[in-house]
């Protein structure tokens, strides 16, 4: 376990010394704050010019459950960009022989971010909510969140060659999130063509108040890793 803190500590100082990552940890706040204070200030603003008792307010919880994948993708894309970097400089294969070993490198990288990104997608709630969402359904949200930011993780890890690559399809990823808009805009059949995303399946759970629905996002997840993990190991070691 210290060879598996020493490497965390280790991408922390990376962290320290790229901007770009350092913004990136600190985005799900601002997006905090402008949902917090700028939605609600919207909503009063267009209900009074459009003469309407809501506009905004029926979508709280899905702008809710956004903050919360919003916060998980954004640190999983730390780890990743520290791997992909790592990858560059044959770090890893170096790395995976020594005391830490390859499922110690894993953990440092994925599992610890997996960790600590559950933890400030609470505390981000908790700071920024619209809606009041049950403990139990919170805490499924964030769970299933986090599982999903590491299987995001894995799949840009796998599809990148570098740095660049791993941007730009981590911007691509991001769109996986917005499976979540389905169950708030579209009814019947035609939204089950979203049903290979676990964000919809979160967003149908939080929309319904249904722990079912949670089990689906973890088992298509689930799915999602099981698929990645043997092409992601072989890019990896």
């Amino acid at each position: 376990m210290k060879a598996v803190r020493l490497n965390f500590m280790q991408m922390l100082r990376q962290m320290k010394h790229d901007p770009m990552l350092l913004a990136i940890t600190f985005t799900p706040i601002l997006i905090g704050i402008l949902l917090r204070f700028g939605i609600p200030f919207a909503e009063t603003q267009l209900t009074n010019y459009m003469e309407m008792e809501c506009v905004i307010s029926p979508y709280y919880e899905l702008l809710d459950l956004l903050l919360i994948l919003f916060t998980t993708t954004m640190f999983n894309l730390v780890a990743v960009m520290v791997v992909l970097e790592e990858a560059d400089e044959h770090l890893i294969s170096y790395l995976s022989v020594t005391p830490l070993g390859k499922t110690g490198y894993l953990f440092s990288r994925f599992g610890l971010t997996g960790i600590i990104s559950l933890v400030i997608s609470i505390l981000v709630f908790a700071m920024f909510h619209l809606t009041n969402i049950n403990v139990i359904m919170l805490l499924g949200v964030v769970v299933t969140s986090a599982v999903q930011g590491i299987g995001t993780a894995m799949l840009i890890v796998t599809f990148s060659a570098n740095k660049v690559e791993g941007m730009a399809i981590g911007k691509f990823t991001s769109l996986f999130t917005l499976g979540a808009l389905v169950p708030f805009f579209k009814n019947g059949r035609v939204q089950y063509v979203f049903s290979v995303l676990p964000s919809f399946w979160l967003s149908k759970a939080v929309k319904q108040s249904s722990a079912s629905f949670l089990l689906i996002a973890i088992l298509i997840v689930a799915v999602w890793i099981f698929l990645l993990a043997k092409r992601f190991t072989e890019k990896l070691f």
